[in-house]
């Protein structure tokens, strides 16, 4: 995605502009990017793999010591950048050419259903991320028959 696309999509404003620093972990130097003060993680990220020629599924963005996500509750997650702030970037390597990776334990996780309310999905989200709840608690939970769980809701 470009710089003018993004800018665009910040609703028309015109945004101040920042410089952030970029710290690749590997072998890589320390780079600059200007980016809007404000703005989705998914197109900070998106402008990072474009910049650097890197596979954007594979970044991950560390902020002030904390991992940046894209999406939270199904809410895109905005970040506020300061001038001279400073990312650390890191690349997750590729598999193995020979290697068959199975994603069985992503299948075996528990998933909210497309038609769950909004209500529900922000409690999943809160028994997950707030409290760690194991996801065998949450699957006890969202599977048992409509009447019952109204009862104790």
């Amino acid at each position: 995605m470009r710089m003018e696309e993004i800018v665009e999509e910040t609703n028309g404003k015109h945004e101040k502009m920042v410089e952030i620093t970029l710290k690749i972990i590997g072998p890589a130097r320390p780079s600059r990017l200007h980016v809007p003060c404000s703005l989705r993680v998914h197109d900070l990220r998106k402008l990072i793999a474009g910049k650097n020629r890197l596979p954007v599924e594979n970044l991950k963005l560390i902020s002030q010591g904390k991992v940046l996500h894209d999406r939270e509750d199904e809410d895109d997650i905005y970040i506020q950048l300061n001038d001279g702030d400073s990312l650390i970037v890191a690349v997750k390597p590729k598999a193995p050419s020979g290697l068959d990776i199975d994603d069985d334990e992503e299948d075996l996780k528990f998933q909210l259903p497309q038609s769950t309310s909004w209500w529900k999905k922000k409690l999943y989200s809160f028994l997950l991320n707030r409290l760690k709840l194991p996801d065998t608690w949450n699957w006890f939970l969202y599977n048992f028959p409509e009447p019952w769980t109204a009862a104790t809701w």
